[in-house]
């Protein structure tokens, strides 16, 4: 019987490519992570910081948001920032001193490695007249982090789907709660109103109690929309790839099923052939050791 060739689904296959060029990028952008052929031991750390990585990602807008309504005094929020800048040294430190091609990791990690390198000074000093590029560098920060965490989780899509979803929007309901009191206050009063619009503009449905008037909350408006087409989009194809997949796995099933049978009948003829063939070479030797007076005319 012969062997079925053995064929991607086309969504795998795409992911496959998606994967590929997202590798690409993130090297050229200088984001790139661990590599996947470095020690085990450089890609454990690295799979243990990623839940404080996303815990960071998500604090940092809600920090924002937090010293801008003055919940947090200036003096906490350079506290705040120093643990968080530690932490950034404290892994790369870590992944740095356990990878074996520590030039291809400086390489590939480039831009995150000058964000840690030229913030932390900069958090130290607790000077005023930086705090702008601090803030332009928290916001680089979040990006690198969340492009970082979204390749990793990318990969997992195919097998904890609604898990990665789930995660994703998590952190998209809160930069645009964090984000759209400060960029559109006078629409946006507090976190709250900034999630339901997130939320409401992520699902698409535009009900349009809120609506951003400030340029700065427009740009961000039209950006939730693009990401909105594209976030959709996905969650479509990978519900139907997911329902798709259970009905390939259960017609699978079917097919091995049947296949199993058809082995196991063949498995019965080729006994029941090699008895027979036994039972011949019996009676031929037989045949071959009675005396010639004794042995029966081959017609009766």
């Amino acid at each position: 019987m012969a062997d079925k060739p053995f064929t991607d689904p086309p969504e795998k296959h795409t992911a496959r490519l998606l994967i590929y060029w997202g590798v690409k990028l993130t090297r050229v952008l200088g984001i790139a992570g661990v590599a996947d052929y470095e020690e085990r031991a450089a890609q454990r750390w690295a799979t243990r910081l990623e839940l404080p990585l996303l815990l960071i990602t998500l604090w940092i807008p809600f920090q924002w948001y937090l010293a801008h309504t003055g919940q947090i005094e200036f003096g906490q929020g350079f506290w705040i920032d120093q643990l968080i800048w530690g932490f950034f040294l404290v892994e790369q430190l870590i992944l740095l001193a356990l990878v074996k091609d520590k030039a291809f990791y400086l390489k590939t990690n480039w831009l995150l490695v000058s964000v840690v390198a030229i913030g932390l000074p900069l958090i130290l000093v607790q000077a005023v007249e930086f705090l702008l590029g601090l803030r332009l560098l928290r916001g680089l920060l979040v990006l690198i982090t969340a492009l970082r965490l979204g390749r990793r989780y990318f990969r997992e899509l195919g097998r904890h789907v609604f898990f990665a979803i789930g995660l994703m929007t998590a952190f998209l309901l809160v930069l645009g709660g964090s984000l759209m009191p400060l960029l559109d206050p006078d629409t946006y009063a507090d976190f709250d109103d900034g999630v339901w619009w997130a939320l409401v503009t992520l699902s698409t449905v535009g009900y349009g109690d809120m609506v951003p008037q400030t340029e700065a909350g427009r740009a961000m408006g039209l950006a939730y929309v693009m990401i909105a087409v594209v976030w959709l989009s996905l969650i479509s194809a990978s519900i139907a790839a997911f329902l798709v997949g259970l009905k390939m796995e259960a017609s699978s099933e079917d097919e091995e099923r049947l296949d199993t049978q058809i082995l196991h009948r063949l498995d019965r003829i080729e006994a029941l052939l090699e008895r027979e063939q036994d039972a011949r070479r019996g009676e031929e030797d037989r045949r071959r050791d009675e005396p010639a007076g004794e042995r029966e005319p081959p017609g009766r």
